[in-house]
């Protein structure tokens, strides 16, 4: 299996005229590793539910963004040659357009001018880890948390553990059959009967959601199937069997090297998922199911599972062209209120969660009937 995590985008040039403000957004402590002030922004504030996170139902930014912000930071560099903001989005979006060696000019530039600044560090490895150069990315993310030893809101260690799994994997890709990178291995009762205290007996803690979301949806990582396998892990353990299916099938889907285990997974968890239905009269239901409201015939979490896949892709497409047209008329993506028109209207479109950012069951968005709801129908995206 190849662990890629290279974004593939085709370059794309405004036609329109910008103008910038030198000054953009304050600095801010507590940085993230892969720094802006986008991504302080979104990791923040602003990430997506797990839902959200494993189908594709959060904005992702268009090439048209990027090379906006890009020509932003060119003007204000003209005027400050040293302004390490603009430095550090530059690199970033260079980064987010598959420009690696540019990107890595700029970030190298801005190490040149603040060698031991925590951003310096964070953002070369970001890069190495995106280009494979695990030994160079460790060295500059040790360093960044020394730093900054509580960037990433505390959750920069998981970051550092994918990196080690990753380099691991390169000596020797035999590991990626049988570990995760978080080194998690559940029973298949821990799997199928999960809970808070199993989780908790396991070692894990709450902010590993936030942490593996962020990876998804700020930093890029979403074309690796190793992240949602272990995101799914960690579901099942917390008895979040729907959520865990979901990332089980995108990992298979993305060519996880344990196709044939996740395959199996995924069937085991949907027939506990089945098992627990109301209509099934095999087991008393679930009290997240009685809390639901469901009734009506079980039509299956593949059907459920489908149709969210659909319907992601729809939004997308609404976002892409809602962000071209806002870009066309000027949004001034490189300043808090442009920053801040951008995370109302995705607030609008699918609101955000409150940390930790998961789901309940109780509120599953993969749930297969509701209340309401006519034989043989269910929702896309329960409330």
């Amino acid at each position: 299996m190849t662990y890629n995590l290279q974004v593939h985008a085709s370059r794309r040039l405004l036609a329109s005229g910008l103008t910038a403000a030198v000054v953009l957004l304050p600095a801010t402590d507590g940085r993230a590793c892969g720094w802006d002030w986008e991504t302080y922004h979104a990791e923040a504030k602003s990430l997506p539910c797990v839902h959200d996170a494993l189908l594709g139902y959060w904005p992702k930014h268009t090439d048209a963004y990027h090379e906006t912000r890009i020509a932003a930071a060119d003007h204000g560099l003209r005027w400050v040659p040293g302004w390490t903001e603009g430095l550090d989005a530059r690199g970033l979006s260079l980064l987010h357009l598959g420009r690696h060696e540019e990107a890595e000019a700029v970030m190298r530039r801005r190490h040149a001018i603040a060698p031991d600044a925590y951003p310096s560090h964070a953002n070369l490895g970001t890069l190495y880890t995106f280009t494979g150069k695990f030994d160079a990315a460790l060295e500059h993310i040790d360093v960044a948390m020394a730093r900054e030893p509580n960037a990433h809101f505390g959750r920069e260690k998981y970051h550092r553990a994918l990196v080690v799994f990753l380099q691991r994997v390169a000596a020797d890709p035999g590991i990626a059959t049988r570990e995760n990178f978080l080194g998690l291995q559940l029973t298949q009762e821990q799997r199928l009967h999960g809970s808070s205290a199993v989780f908790t007996s396991l070692g894990l803690e709450e902010q590993a959601f936030d942490a593996l979301v962020s990876m998804l949806t700020v930093y890029g990582a979403d074309g690796l199937a190793e992240v949602y396998l272990t995101l799914g892990e960690l579901l099942a353990a917390r008895g979040h069997l729907r959520l865990a299916y979901t990332a089980y099938r995108r990992a298979r889907e993305l060519g996880h090297v344990r196709g044939d285990e996740l395959r199996r997974w995924t069937k085991q968890l949907e027939a506990a998922i089945k098992s627990q239905h109301p209509g099934n009269t095999t087991r008393e239901p679930s009290p997240d199911f009685e809390r639901m409201g469901l009734r009506g015939s079980y039509i299956g979490i593949g059907s459920a599972y489908a149709k969210n896949l659909r319907t992601a892709k729809v939004f997308q497409k609404q976002w892409a062209q809602w962000e071209h047209e806002q870009l066309s008329k000027g949004l001034s993506a490189w300043t808090q209120a442009g920053l801040d028109a951008i995370y109302a209207h995705m607030q609008e479109k699918r609101p955000r969660c409150d940390m930790p950012r998961i789901i309940d069951d109780a509120r599953a968005p993969l749930a297969e009937d509701r209340v309401g709801a006519k034989p043989g129908e269910h929702s896309e995206d329960a409330p």
